[in-house]
């Protein structure tokens, strides 16, 4: 089981500007906002463990709500990060809270029936399809989401079977029923949108939320249809995948996926400072479709063409002796940079890719040291590169040439 510790830790306080009712927050919290947030934090006060077993109410405009889980972070000024027993984070400012006490008992996380029935009332209409370790949340055409639970059985299979058969990195089991809400129509999900991350989701059609611990799509067959009717079996499904046009859509679907498993499957620590292009090259490691399989998906580490094409078209512009590298290892921002997300995003994928393919020992124990990371501690820059260096055995620049004659040698 994923091990949920107690990291309680002094601070003098969160500093919260929430955009939400609690501060809901996508999977990309930038980097910026954690320093912001986290500027006064000091050493743990606390070692590991369920020893903060609470129940908080917290008051709102429409009246209080009871949250039963265990406290991460506590700031001086008696904020909290705090884990609800469906997995889910509440950043929680000291006046919200109405009060808090003991639970009677351990705290665990909640089981499938129990987290499908709470989204039967937060999600009134909606109907379930249950899987091994996922449950869909849908209001669309039951083939999609039946097409979606297998594609990420799928996805939960291959998933453990690369890293643990492949490459020996164990992964924990999911402690929390993993959670994909799917709308019928991009206009329910960017209502959806607005609420949950206080902003238009623009030309995002997928995400996976850090703070809900979900992955949130909508029907994304919806541009397939034309005058061919809603896809309500397999068959129609099974046509869409045949067209190539369907390959962004299984990728977009695989890589929020990939998101949700490396959080939940002790890969990754959520709020901790794993750099993005790790998190993001990861994602696009495993992303690429393989239409000719009925799940649209199959093959692990396939050339990504688009990615590679992009990469090899950069590289006239791109730094050397290692500046590039360098930035990429310590700017996250750039990722949300519009001028400059499409290039840091090829250039993500292409490293993971080098990576595991010359270098997989060394970097899977990279991985190892940033699974160990606490949430909400921020890495200065000088760390991020000195534990690359050392987990690698090179300096950046010896590395960084190696990286480009491998890409440039590669056969797309």
């Amino acid at each position: 089981m994923t091990r949920l510790t107690n990291r309680k830790q002094k601070m003098s306080g969160f500093g919260l500007h929430s955009r939400g009712e609690f501060g809901n927050l996508p999977v990309w919290l930038p980097r910026l906002f954690v320093w912001c947030l986290l500027c006064w934090l000091l050493p743990q006060c606390s070692p590991p463990g369920w020893c903060d077993e609470l129940v908080i109410r917290v008051g709102t405009e429409a009246g209080n709500r009871t949250l039963n889980g265990n406290v991460l972070v506590e700031a001086e000024d008696k904020s909290l990060l705090f884990q609800a027993d469906d997995g889910r984070l509440w950043i929680l400012k000291a006046e919200q809270i109405v009060s808090r006490q003991p639970a009677d008992a351990a705290v665990k996380p909640i089981e499938s029936r129990e987290q499908q029935r709470r989204l039967e009332e937060e999600l009134p209409g909606f109907r379930f399809h249950v899987t091994d370790h996922f449950i869909i949340a849908y209001n669309t055409e039951r083939a999609y989401a039946q097409w979606l639970g297998g594609l990420y059985e799928q996805l939960y299979r291959g998933f453990t079977g690369y890293w643990e058969r492949k490459r020996k990195f164990k992964l924990d089991d999911p402690s929390f029923p993993l959670v994909v809400v799917v709308f019928a129509s991009f206009e329910e999900y960017s209502a959806h949108v607005r609420r949950e991350l206080g902003q238009d989701p623009g030309s995002m059609v997928a995400y996976y939320n850090l703070m809900t611990n979900r992955v949130t799509l909508y029907d994304l067959t919806t541009g397939f249809q034309g005058g061919g009717g809603k896809p309500d079996n397999d068959r129609k499904i099974q046509e869409i995948l045949a067209n190539p046009n369907a390959l962004p859509m299984v990728a977009t679907v695989v890589h929020e996926g990939t998101h949700q498993l490396m959080f939940n499957m002790g890969m990754q620590t959520r709020l901790a400072d794993t750099p993005l292009w790790v998190n993001e090259g990861l994602a696009m490691f495993f992303e690429t479709p393989d239409l000719k399989n009925p799940k649209g998906w199959r093959t692990i580490g396939q050339v990504n063409q688009l990615r590679l094409l992009t990469f090899r078209e950069n590289l006239p512009q791109r730094a050397a002796n290692g500046e590039s590298l360098r930035r990429l290892l310590t700017e996250d921002l750039d990722f949300r940079d519009p001028k400059q997300s499409l290039t840091r995003y090829a250039e993500a994928w292409a490293l993971n890719y080098f990576l595991l393919n010359r270098y997989g020992k060394e970097f899977v124990a990279y991985l190892e040291l940033l699974r160990s990371k606490q949430p909400l501690r921020v890495d200065p820059p000088e760390t991020r590169i000195s534990e690359f260096e050392s987990a690698l055995g090179k300096r950046l620049a010896e590395l960084d040439a190696e990286f480009v004659d491998y890409m440039q040698k590669l056969r797309d």
